[in-house]
């Protein structure tokens, strides 16, 4: 009795014994992929809201706009009106949930002040802003290609430059992703979330050429237009898929990686001092 006792005591000191001191602590998984699958996870357990609600609004205007309007408003050099609004919508669509992403996540993170949590793990800052950013690309992602697989069969629309495209698309998701984050580092209320992306995103982007060809404005609604950096955006996609727009595809495309590489700046500075991001 007594040693099936002393067998059971050695053995509960064996399973409770600490590991020597020479043992390295490995985790599961990096700290970073851990970051990272909360992000995209935050999103996909509620996937019906997060992205079928954006593509289902994106494919009314297709469908609304694009195929009541065909053959009664042409968009550029006789190209169908719904193919014509397509490449801006699916833009739209990827600058609208990577904004929502990034600003949703980090008002979120210092409302409730688990930030500080990730702040004091062995995460660098540059891998909290990359996983936070990751986070929006793949929700960007999801959905951008959703709108373009259903609109693509739908609409006929075809790749002509495919290069373009790709540069364009990679450009676009580092702009929405990178901005939702900079403004969840801003914003000190849902309010103030929510003000921005209705006084802001949305009407720079409806305004930034998607339902009309912005060359055939007046002279100072055009100069106003070629102001706003999301014309830019919608014209590179327009390019990539159409092979033409309203600016040659160089001036597009510079200035929407312009853009990313200043958002991103501005990014990593914020993230380097860590002020805005403390609760």
């Amino acid at each position: 009795m007594s040693s099936r006792g002393g067998s059971q005591a050695s053995g509960t000191a064996q399973v409770l014994a600490p590991l020597p001191s020479g043992t390295a602590y490995r985790a599961e998984r990096p700290a970073f992929v851990w970051l990272v699958e909360r992000e995209v996870l935050r999103f996909l357990k509620i996937w019906h809201f997060t992205i079928v609600g954006h593509v289902v609004s994106a494919l009314l205007f297709v469908v609304v706009f694009g195929f009541a309007l065909d053959g009664r408003v042409s968009g550029v050099q006789g190209i169908p009106y719904s193919q014509f609004i397509l490449p801006g919508l699916a833009a739209q669509a990827m600058l609208n949930v990577g904004y929502i992403n990034g600003t949703t996540s980090l008002f979120e993170a210092r409302h409730y002040r688990y930030v500080n949590d990730v702040l004091a793990s062995p995460l660098r800052w540059w891998e909290v802003n990359a996983a936070l950013v990751a986070g929006g690309i793949v929700r960007e992602v999801l959905t951008g290609a959703s709108v373009l697989a259903v609109g693509v069969p739908l609409t006929g629309v075809g790749v002509r430059r495919p290069a373009i495209l790709l540069a364009a698309v990679v450009a676009v998701l580092i702009v929405g992703a990178q901005l939702g984050v900079l403004v969840g580092s801003y914003a000190r209320s849902l309010d103030q979330v929510y003000a921005i992306e209705t006084l802001l995103v949305l009407p720079l982007g409806f305004l930034g050429g998607i339902f009309y060809p912005v060359s055939r404005l007046p002279g100072p609604w055009q100069v106003a237009s070629e102001l706003n950096p999301a014309f830019y955006v919608v014209q590179s996609l327009r390019i990539g898929f159409l092979g033409r727009g309203d600016v040659p595809s160089g001036l597009a495309l510079g200035v929407v990686c312009a853009l990313a590489a200043a958002l991103t700046g501005w990014s990593v500075l914020i993230f380097k001092s860590g002020s805005l991001l403390k609760p």
